[in-house]
């Protein structure tokens, strides 16, 4: 399975999806659009990952690329790729399938309850996800539910955490791929800043909480073995 994976902003990295990916051995490949790199051949991958960043989807005048890589995603939707969006990375596939992203009431930022919907009861893609389940969170924007998706999990924070597109489109707006050290850093870059609202959390509440890390990697590595599962199939 030979994956290739966008990387929106310097500071969002794989996290746990590179060990997933090391684990397994499979050939990964990178496209740093904040370095203007060059996007792959379609048929050179057959799973992208669409990773989170600091800029809204609509930025395109402060991030001209964006136009790019929506034209980009748009095409492997097309041609029917798999695709899975994280965050930006979700709202980009929102964005690209005629929804509209903007800036919520509120930021939703630290660890906080989900629960899947009905529908996602029954998607093969979240086989095995259990119904609730605690995660990262570090958005301030929103978007609304593309037509023809389907509302996969919500939250009291964000009615859309996650949906899915036909069989082979997945996006989540919460970060299970994000490690302690990447909160870490999060931290200390946030410990300089004034977090308010409802759904923002003390950066010092964001550190070494393990149980919260495991079951989220848990979560992420379910979702990307159900992709597997899938990929392999064909």
């Amino acid at each position: 399975m030979r994956i290739h994976y966008i990387q929106n902003d310097p500071a969002v990295t794989l996290g746990y999806i590179k060990e997933w990916i090391e684990d397994r051995n499979y050939p990964l490949t990178c496209t740093k659009m904040y370095e203007y790199g060059e996007l792959p051949q379609l048929d050179s991958f057959d799973l992208l990952i669409i990773l989170g960043g600091k800029m809204g989807s609509y930025d395109e005048e402060e991030f001209s690329w964006l136009k790019t890589e929506k034209n980009f995603i748009r095409e492997c939707i097309d041609a029917n790729k798999w695709v899975f969006g994280i965050c930006l990375g979700v709202q980009l596939l929102a964005n690209v399938l005629g929804a509209k992203v903007y800036p919520h009431s509120h930021q939703e930022i630290g660890w906080w309850p989900l629960t899947l919907t009905d529908e996602a009861l029954s998607s093969p893609l979240l086989t095995g996800v259990p119904n609730e389940f605690v995660v990262f969170e570090h958005h301030g924007d929103t978007f609304d539910l593309p037509e023809g998706a389907v509302r996969l999990a919500t939250s009291s924070g964000c009615m859309n955490q996650a949906f899915s597109y036909g069989d082979r489109v997945i996006g989540i707006q919460f970060h299970p791929e994000f490690t302690n050290d990447m909160i870490h850093e999060y931290k200390e870059v946030a410990d300089s800043q004034m977090f308010e609202g409802a759904y923002c959390q003390s950066p010092s509440d964001w550190v070494n909480k393990p149980s919260y890390l495991d079951k989220a990697k848990t979560l992420l590595f379910t979702i990307l073995q159900n992709i597997e599962t899938a990929i392999l199939r064909c």
